[in-house]
């Protein structure tokens, strides 16, 4: 079980590798939180492209080497290769830098919560990487609660 913690981004350094499913999703809540994001993947999906356009975010066509991580604060590795997510673990590691490797949860420095934001009420939803479909469902009950259009500003575990 992880403790929950909220911190605040702006003006950190974020690095997504990859631009795939998860990586989108996860970019998609950032840009809500943070206006320092990077994403370097040899193919960027037309979804992370429009969030760049609309979010000043950096993008880098390209793969990823070791020295993209210099600076960072806090690291996605969100591939859909699983040596080079944990490579990317490994190396945050010794660095220090916050790290989340999206293929191995036992690499995680932190979980990547639901989220559900009414204004300014932040209301984040985690179960340890397990049970996805009891962090949605109990997400779902909560904008219910406070009348939050399904879909709106939400990130599934």
């Amino acid at each position: 079980m992880h403790f929950p913690v909220f911190v605040d981004l702006s003006g950190k350094e974020i690095l997504v590798v990859g631009a795939g499913k998860i990586a989108s999703r996860r970019i998609r809540t950032l840009c809500d939180f943070s206006e320092r994001i990077t994403v370097i993947a040899p193919e960027i999906s037309p979804e992370v492209l429009s969030l760049a356009e609309k979010n000043s975010m950096k993008t880098l066509q390209r793969r990823f080497v070791m020295e993209d991580l210099e600076g960072k604060d806090m690291v996605l590795a969100a591939t859909d290769d699983a040596s080079l997510n944990r490579e990317i673990g490994v190396r945050c590691r010794a660095l220090g830098i916050l790290v989340n490797v999206s293929s191995e949860q036992s690499m995680c420095d932190f979980q990547f919560p639901s989220i559900v934001q009414d204004g300014e009420v932040v209301i984040g939803l985690n179960a340890s990487g397990k049970a996805h479909h009891l962090v949605k469902e109990t997400r779902q009950k909560v904008e219910r609660c406070l009348n939050i259009p399904d879909g709106v500003g939400k990130y599934d575990d």
